[in-house]
């Protein structure tokens, strides 16, 4: 995997992380807190490489996944594929840039 997911990695482990509590809930009130904080251009770039990694097939998908949140958060129990997952996030972010 040669493409660099940065921002969707920063997102997924800081505030999806272990202490995602602090920021949240659910999915949309952390999304919420991610953009009270973030810079909106980073929030495009996180939409941006969504877009990216959901053309690929489910396991480059899965794969690109697991590299980025490098164990630190994992979709299912929060009853979501990485595909469901990376949907919402920019799904969410895109409606409030």
């Amino acid at each position: 995997m040669n493409k660099s997911y940065k921002n969707t990695g920063t997102l997924i482990r800081v505030f999806f992380g272990q202490d995602y509590d602090l920021f949240g809930e659910t999915v949309e009130e952390i999304l919420d807190s991610y953009l009270e904080t973030e810079n909106p251009k980073t929030a495009a770039k996180v939409c941006q490489e969504a877009e990216y990694l959901l053309s690929l097939n489910d396991q480059a998908l899965t794969e690109a996944f697991e590299s980025i949140s490098q164990g630190e958060f994992y979709p299912e129990p929060w009853g979501e594929t990485a595909r469901t997952f990376l949907e919402k996030i920019k799904s969410h972010l895109s409606a409030r840039l």
